[in-house]
Parts: C-alpha cells; sequence; structure tokens
C-alpha cells in the first residue's frame, strides 16, 4: 500500500521535498487510513478538523478521536480545529447543510493556507468517491469535465488516495487493527451519494461483475482525454480572448467564437471559472446571433453582449452612497478623489480628468455619486437635455463602466460626468465663480 501511494505521488508529482502538508481529517475510515499511511511514509503533517456540530455527541467525539490521533502519530505536528454553527449559518445564508458545511470548510481551509499553515492540503478523497461523483454528475446532466470524476488535484489542493479503492482501504484498516468513527448520517438515503453508493453501484455489481473495477478505468480514459482537449481549447481560447489589465475586462471576439462549432462549449470552458453554467453559455451565443446590449450574471460576474465583443467583468460595488461637497477642498469618493479649487482665470487643457467651470454662489452643497436611473444631462455644446443613459451611449460608455464613473451633482442635475463632459449650465461665461475640478484615483 505505502509503494502504491509513494509511485502514485511521484507518477502525478503532487508531493515536493519543499511542500509543507496538511491533510483534512474527520476520523472517519478515509481519512484515519490517509493519516496512518502519510505516517509510514515518513512524511511531515499537520491535521485539519472541522466540527460541524450537526450530529451533537457524536460530532465532538469525532472531534475528540482526531486530536488524540494526532499524538499518536510520529510525524504528525499538531491539530487545527474549529468548530462551526453550521445549522445558523445555513440559515442565514439560505443554504443547505451539505452547502453551508462546505462553503465553512473551504474557507477554514483557505484561512489556514494564507496563514503559512501549510502549502497543500490533502483531501483522502479514493477512487470509488471518484466513481460516485462520476454517477452524481451524470445524473445532474455534465460534460466531459464532470463525468471525469475528482480530479487529482486543484489549486492546492492535492488527492493522492485516489490511488485505492473503498475495498483496499477497508481490508488495510483491518488487517492493521486501526480505529475509526462512523459517520451515522452516511447511511441516510436522503442524501444522493449515499443513494448511490448504498444503493445503486451494489445492484450494478450484483447484476454486472466488474462493473466498478471497468466504470474506474473508462474513467481514467476520461481523464486522459480531458487533459488533452484542455489543451487545445487553451489554445483556441487564447486566440480569440484578451484580457484588459486596466480595466479588469475580458473581451472575447464575438465574430470568432461564432465562428465554431459547438461555439457554446467553447464560450463555457471560457467561462466556467466565472460562475457560469452550460445553458447561460448556450443562452449567450444564441443571444449573440441576435442582438446586443443585454447582460448576463453568475454569482461573481457579469457578461455584456456588445456590438463586436462579449465582455466579462467581476460584478462591481454597487455605490449607492455619495460624498457632499461643501466647498473648496479634497473630497474622496471610493476609488476616486475630487479636488474643487476657487481660481482667478480659467485656463483649459485637453487633460479629461480637468475641466474648468462657473459656479453661482449658491450652488453648493453638491454631490459626487454614480448613475441612477433616469439621470439627465445637459451635454456642453447642447440646449436641451438627454438621459444620461443615452449620452453613455452615445460616447461609446458600455453598461460595465457607467455604473463605477463618478458625477458632480446638484440633486438630480448633473453637472460633470467625470473624465468626459461637462454640462452647458456650468461652462465659463464670466470672470467670477470660476473653479478647477479635477478627479484622480487613490492608490
Amino acid at each position: 500500500m505505502l509503494q502504491k501511494l509513494k509511485t502514485f505521488i511521484k507518477e502525478h508529482q503532487l508531493i515536493d521535498n519543499s511542500d509543507q502538508i496538511a491533510l483534512a481529517i474527520s476520523g472517519g475510515k478515509d481519512s484515519v487510513f490517509a493519516a496512518h499511511l502519510l505516517n509510514d511514509r515518513k512524511q511531515s503533517f499537520v491535521l485539519v478538523h472541522c466540527n460541524f456540530n450537526l450530529r451533537g455527541d457524536e460530532s465532538n467525539a469525532d472531534e475528540h478521536f482526531v486530536s488524540n490521533l494526532s499524538t499518536q502519530l510520529d510525524f504528525c505536528n499538531g491539530i487545527f480545529i474549529k468548530q462551526f454553527d453550521t445549522e445558523t449559518f445555513a440559515h442565514e445564508q439560505k443554504l443547505t447543510i451539505q452547502e453551508a458545511a462546505r462553503k465553512l470548510r473551504y474557507a477554514y481551509f483557505d484561512e489556514l493556507k494564507n496563514q503559512g499553515v501549510y502549502n497543500k492540503l490533502i483531501t483522502a478523497h479514493h477512487l470509488t468517491d471518484s466513481l460516485e461523483t462520476f454517477f452524481i454528475n451524470l445524473y445532474r446532466v455534465s460534460g466531459i469535465k464532470g463525468l471525469r470524476g475528482i480530479p487529482k488535484e486543484r489549486d492546492y489542493i492535492i488527492r493522492p488516495f485516489l490511488a485505492f479503492t473503498t475495498d483496499e482501504i477497508l481490508e488495510h484498516l483491518t488487517s492493521k487493527n486501526i480505529l475509526y468513527r462512523t459517520d451515522s448520517s452516511n447511511s441516510e438515503l436522503k442524501y444522493l451519494r449515499n443513494k448511490i453508493r448504498l444503493n445503486v453501484l451494489p445492484h450494478l455489481e450484483e447484476n454486472l461483475p466488474d462493473f466498478s473495477k471497468n466504470a474506474i478505468r473508462s474513467i481514467a480514459n476520461l481523464e486522459s482525454e480531458y487533459e488533452l482537449l484542455q489543451f487545445f481549447l487553451d489554445r483556441e481560447a487564447s486566440l480569440i480572448t484578451n484580457n484588459q489589465p486596466n480595466t479588469n475586462c475580458i473581451e472575447i471576439d464575438k465574430k470568432s467564437i461564432l465562428s465554431y462549432p459547438q461555439s457554446g462549449v467553447l464560450l463555457y470552458y471560457i467561462l466556467d471559472k466565472y460562475g457560469f453554467n452550460h445553458s447561460q453559455c448556450q443562452q449567450i451565443v444564441d443571444v449573440c446571433r441576435e442582438e446586443s446590449g443585454k447582460i448576463f450574471y453568475s454569482s461573481t460576474h457579469q457578461v455584456l453582449i456588445d456590438r463586436v465583443l462579449i465582455l466579462v467583468q467581476e460584478l462591481p460595488s454597487k455605490y449607492e452612497e455619495e460624498t457632499v461637497i461643501f466647498g473648496e477642498g479634497s473630497y474622496s469618493f471610493y476609488a476616486h478623489k475630487l479636488t474643487l479649487e476657487r481660481i482667478e482665470k480659467a485656463v483649459f487643457n485637453n487633460n479629461p480628468k480637468e475641466e474648468c467651470v462657473e459656479l453661482p454662489e449658491d450652488v453648493f452643497p453638491l454631490e459626487i455619486r454614480t448613475w441612477r436611473e433616469g439621470d439627465r444631462f445637459k451635454p456642453l455644446g447642447m440646449k436641451g437635455t438627454k438621459l444620461l443613459s443615452d449620452f453613455f451611449i452615445d460616447e461609446k460608455i458600455d453598461v460595465f463602466s457607467k455604473h463605477k464613473i463618478p458625477l458632480l451633482c446638484k440633486k438630480d442635475k448633473v453637472l460633470w460626468v467625470s473624465k468626459t463632459r461637462i454640462s452647458e449650465d456650468i461652462k465659463v461665461q464670466s470672470r467670477r465663480n470660476i473653479y478647477r475640478l479635477s478627479i484622480s484615483n487613490i492608490d
């Protein structure tokens, strides 16, 4: 068993000598097996345990068990334990218990990694887990990515125990008389994974001998094919995408992506990391063929269908507050600083971040804020007003940007669209009440 682990780690280059290793441990058979085998490998590591307080005394007994185990393993350098009020968190976040536990668990993993406790975290997933995941994703509808089972690594999380099946793990624990905890919830059929583990797979094995073994080999084939597919998709995606570091915006050439067969699949490959699913990506492709201006949202990002581009950007913070300006001085507004300075004579230049304006004596207080639905603006040189949203379209300011542009306003009247245009109402017409407006980014 030890040699099999060493071979798997070496073959897939999962651990270097310089790595600081942690093992996520529940106290169940899989993670206890992993802890003992890491110890046999003479691998220095720490344990990380999450107590979700979902099973009363049973949860506390799990915590006590893993705490004792950490003192019995020669190469274990300690244990990190955190308790969670999972039910309250699930209620507050409107999540299922499983979703809440997962979110809390990985947030804690990230926290410890950021503190420098480890740079690689092992989870004790094994081959049979991967087979169950295949069926879960098959049931939920998936492509190759989901049907390849559990990946061997993701970011800083590695899974070297995918070298073993659950039967091999049980056989090893029994032969070595190694104790472990049993989670009573693993027998509850309300969870999809348990239904597959307890009902589906045994039925298939009973009627189709060697089913699990052959299915695991098929999953390995899918993994290999996915790696090759990923190579080609990376190459194609790089040809049609462009990262704009100044705006944190990703541009995808609309015409190019529509030229591909199954363009929705390629778009999903690009947008998956930003939280967009298969269905959304196909909808985006369909809309690209017919119209522009529509926006799609994931939990973290937004996609705008522009005239020639598909624009991807992180969801902006909502600038719902406003900064009040009482007179001359410098004022902060989120990542911007606006300076208002009274001057004797107007000096004009081509810098869009500076304007000379004439303000009435009774104009103060003013406000700095962002665009609101229904805002109207009288651009310099124009007699009447127009919707500010129409002005943005004329200036080719996209939907993403318009929510971030600071506006200088007097109540509902927009006086300056910063870095773009002042209002006709504050243009310099005399030598009285002349001010210099300037705006800059705060580092």
